[in-house]
């Protein structure tokens, strides 16, 4: 369906705008103090989850718009310098008025939050691929305008010291520090499963089944009822057996590798905001399903596939133009 920019463009507000509502609903709910949710009656914590029942899952999502938002301001970066006073003032209206700003004050709201829902991994998934992304983006992108460097520094500055410090990075920060494997039971869910993976590796034991063959194999010392396996890798190898978990893993993979080749090689800025956006969405879900199942919420593996495509298109789009010139 992606076949315009104009269409790709659509697809990347509408995602943005998408976890700029996730945002506001949760992060309010928390400010306000209700004692439940709005929409479903649910308990109110003082975490942030949204629309949804686990805030980790919230985080994820948040992590996948607030990707998808850093790439749509790098898509909309000028890469003609300024040489006059009077040129900045332009270019500095221009931000203004063009909904770049809009677009920069949804990716605050959507930090806020996801620092609000106190996932460690979420957090951890979002800055880190943030990141590497930002170094990669400087050392590929060829022709790069000040303002991407520019850009990936205020995210540094404004996301992560100023407004996350003023709704609770500190506290997702001694959640990290208190983190030990005496205190966590996700290492003995590990432990437990990797017999599972042993027996059915090689047809798995069926989607979804997870929770039923677990308590077989499920140690004394675990107590609470665990649906799943805190580590998406392991789940979808048990679950659909090794062979079919590295065809689902080369997609993304491969997802990741054009979209890079798109940075390094595209000159067209909403190509290569597309797959920097892309990429970091990716990598992001990467480090985050080591230690969570994001992806067994029908939510975020529908957007994690629209992601996908849109890293494919960054590279796809290219290939189309050039066959259409050669045939002309």
């Amino acid at each position: 369906m992606c076949r315009t920019d104009k269409r790709i463009k659509q697809v990347m507000l509408c995602i943005i705008f998408s976890g700029l509502f996730q945002a506001l609903y949760g992060a309010l709910e928390v400010l306000l103090a209700g004692n439940s949710s709005w929409i479903f009656g649910l308990p109110v914590k003082n975490v942030a989850t949204g629309t949804f029942v686990y805030k980790n899952h919230f985080a994820n999502y948040l992590m996948l718009c607030l990707s998808i938002g850093v790439g749509y301001l790098v898509s909309t970066l000028n890469t003609q310098t300024a040489s006059t006073k009077r040129e900045h003032i332009r270019n500095f209206l221009n931000t203004m008025l063009n909904g770049k700003a809009v677009v920069r004050i949804a990716l605050a709201i959507m930090v806020i939050a996801l620092v609000m829902s106190r996932s460690r991994m979420g957090n951890t998934a979002f800055f880190a691929s943030m990141t590497i992304l930002g170094l990669l983006g400087l050392l590929l992108i060829k022709h790069r305008s000040r303002g991407l460097t520019m850009l990936i520094v205020s995210l540094f500055v404004i996301d992560t010291f100023i407004l996350s410090a003023w709704f609770g990075l500190d506290k997702v920060q001694e959640r990290l520090e208190q983190t030990s494997l005496e205190q966590e039971k996700r290492d003995e869910v590990v432990r437990d499963s990797l017999p599972l993976l042993s027996d059915f590796s090689s047809t798995g034991s069926g989607m979804g089944t997870y929770y039923n063959v677990f308590t077989n194999y499920q140690g004394e010392d675990i107590y609470a009822f665990y649906d799943h396996a805190h580590n998406d890798y392991l789940q979808f190898a048990i679950e659909g057996g090794i062979p079919a978990t590295i065809l689902i893993a080369l997609l993304p993979l491969w997802a990741f590798i054009e979209g890079i080749k798109a940075l390094r090689e595209r000159r067209n800025g909403l190509m290569q905001g597309l797959a920097f956006g892309g990429c970091m969405a990716i990598l992001g879900m990467f480090i985050h399903i080591s230690v969570d199942f994001p992806l067994q919420a029908p939510a975020n593996a529908m957007l994690f596939v629209i992601i996908i495509a849109l890293a494919f298109c960054s590279k796809k789009r290219e290939r189309r133009r050039r066959s259409r010139q050669a045939l002309n």
